[in-house]
């Protein structure tokens, strides 16, 4: 009845026993039994024959597996790691009930001690507890639908679902999840009732917080159908990763469902569907530092950012330089046909707003991230900076590009709008700010006046100057007076109030570049207009006047 159990390799085996005793007594036994792939010892009392009615043969025996291929148990390929076992225990046997007890074993590299209960015939029935190092819950999972050893295309074998009845408690230190995050510790039931098989209770550790699972699968009509439910509770975001792709610090909660049905394991990958959401306190985005928008301005004043290539440079590192808070956001999503899809959510922080999308494709393996940060301090409701971020790529590698064509744009509108309103400004006569003074080239900055020399320079008297009010003063010859080489041009009043001394005259700062400023209404006289002129062309030899007769 080993061969249920026990798979051997091509080549001989040699079984030695050595058996002591008296008759219909217990007999002492030692045994060895090696060759490929087998290599197992026992000693200890077997009772070959029944008495008293009995009607099972008893034996118990101290057992030591140095290696054993048990993929026939299991219903794995030989070459599955999780088939290949090394054990030592006290082993009893009465009738076809094998009773592991004191197991010590190292399975898939991880080291297992428990209970175990296995009867063997027609239905294998199984209870028993262990607890190990370290669990692989991709393998034991892809083991017990039938999919371990198998092509992801090739139909599902037979695995756990309706190989055996009982139920089997673990508990591990470590437990891996696909992708690689960790539950530290996890442990569960996994229950099977000869039809459907069930991960009952599945609880862990993970970043700080509590994660839960529970998993059904059954044979059906069209394939194993499967139906899960997952939630994780104060978890570290950051621990919550696959592969080289993590979430973002905050604070992590989820629920979700999934459920798929197919005949093999790409087809229950394509199949897959479902819906959750995640909820994330304290969420720290990186890369999506508000405070790029202010750097774009300034670079977009001063003629830093001459063309969009130049903007992107400077806008890159600033965005970089630290992360987007965002107090609280709800983020849903859902699962359709293999693939995960993040629908446009809004998170709302401080400075700027942010609208995430996005998903990952499970059968291609690719993913696409989308950002669209929106600054709140500048600019109007309808009309705000915007910054474009998107990553696409596999896990294992994104690719990160930033678009700025709509930051671009918006920066051209704001400086023709500024350009507008300085023009709509000299038009009423209003006083103009001064131009940033980092947007000031050197060959610009105002020369002395001298008579004939840079007069487009000197602005007009009509413009404000502190201390004046231009709308007292009547229109009247202006009078330029020269300046001191240390002292910007000054427009000076009318003839009748004297400028003041040199001597006595602040410094005041430098006057904007020349304007051409329009008289105020009425202040220029219109001139009278003369009568048309009655032009007659002359004749050059008039004829003679006819004698008058009386």
């Amino acid at each position: 009845g080993l061969d249920g159990a026990v798979a051997a390799g091509a080549g001989a085996t040699q079984f030695e026993v050595t058996v002591s005793g008296a008759w219909q007594a217990p007999l002492r036994l030692k045994a060895r039994l090696w060759g490929a792939g087998l290599d197992a010892d026992a000693e200890g009392t077997a009772e070959p024959w029944t008495k008293d009615g009995a009607s099972e043969n008893k034996s118990s025996v101290s057992l030591r597996v140095r290696s054993a291929d048990i993929s026939p148990l299991l219903n794995l390929k030989s070459s599955d790691p999780a088939a290949n076992i090394r054990l030592s225990s006290k082993l009893t046997l009465a009738g076809d009930k094998l009773t592991f007890d004191d197991l010590d074993s190292i399975v898939a590299g991880s080291r297992l001690r428990g209970r175990l209960a296995l009867t063997l015939g027609d239905q294998k029935s199984l209870e028993g507890e262990v607890g190990l190092d370290q669990i692989e819950l991709a393998p034991i999972f892809a083991a017990a639908i039938g999919s371990a050893g198998h092509d992801a295309t090739e139909p599902l074998g037979q695995g756990l679902t309706s190989a055996w009845r009982g139920k089997v408690t673990f508990e591990a230190l470590h437990g891996r999840l696909p992708g690689g995050a960790e539950l530290q510790p996890v442990s569960g039931t996994i229950r099977s009732d000869g039809q459907a098989l069930t991960f009952d209770g599945i609880k862990g550790k993970i970043g700080g917080g509590e994660a839960t699972a529970s998993i059904d699968a059954r044979q059906g009509v069209n394939g194993l159908a499967l139906n899960a439910n997952v939630q994780l509770s104060g978890v570290d975001a950051s621990a919550l990763r696959y592969r080289n792709l993590a979430m973002p610090r905050a604070r992590a909660s989820m629920q979700m469902t999934l459920l798929t049905q197919g005949r093999s394991a790409s087809a229950l990958s394509g199949a897959l569907s479902g819906s959750g959401t995640v909820t994330l306190d304290g969420l720290n985005l990186p890369g999506l530092d508000p405070r790029a928008f202010d750097v774009a301005i300034r670079a977009s004043d001063s003629g830093q950012a001459t063309d969009d290539t130049r903007l992107r440079q400077i806008v890159e590192p600033a965005l970089a330089a630290g992360p987007l808070s965002v107090a609280s956001a709800q983020i849903p999503f859902n699962i359709r046909d293999g693939r995960i899809r993040v629908g446009a959510t809004t998170l709302a922080a401080n400075g700027a707003n942010v609208i995430l999308s996005g998903g990952y494709d499970i059968p291609a393996d690719q993913a696409d991230i989308r950002a669209a940060l929106a600054s709140t301090q500048v600019g109007t409701a309808n009309s705000r900076p915007e910054i474009q971020l998107l990553a696409v790529g596999t896990p294992d590698g994104l690719s990160r590009s930033i678009d700025i064509a709509a930051l671009s744009s918006w920066l051209a509108v704001r400086a023709i709008d500024r350009e507008t309103r300085r023009l709509d400004a000299i038009e009423r006569g209003e006083p103009v700010p001064p131009p940033t003074p980092a947007a000031l080239p050197p060959s610009a900055e105002p020369t002395p006046d001298v008579p004939g020399a840079n007069s487009a320079a000197i602005p007009p008297a009509d413009v404000p100057v502190p201390g004046r009010d231009p709308r007292r003063v009547a229109p009247k010859p202006k009078i330029v007076a020269p300046r001191p080489p240390i002292v910007p041009p000054v427009a000076t009043a009318p003839a009748v109030v004297p400028p003041a001394p040199v001597a006595s005259q602040p410094q005041v700062a430098p006057l904007p570049p020349p304007i051409e400023v329009k008289p105020a209404p009425g202040a220029a006289r219109p001139r009278p207009l003369r009568p048309p002129l009655s032009l007659t062309p002359q004749v050059a030899n008039p004829p003679p006047r006819p004698a008058m007769q009386n």
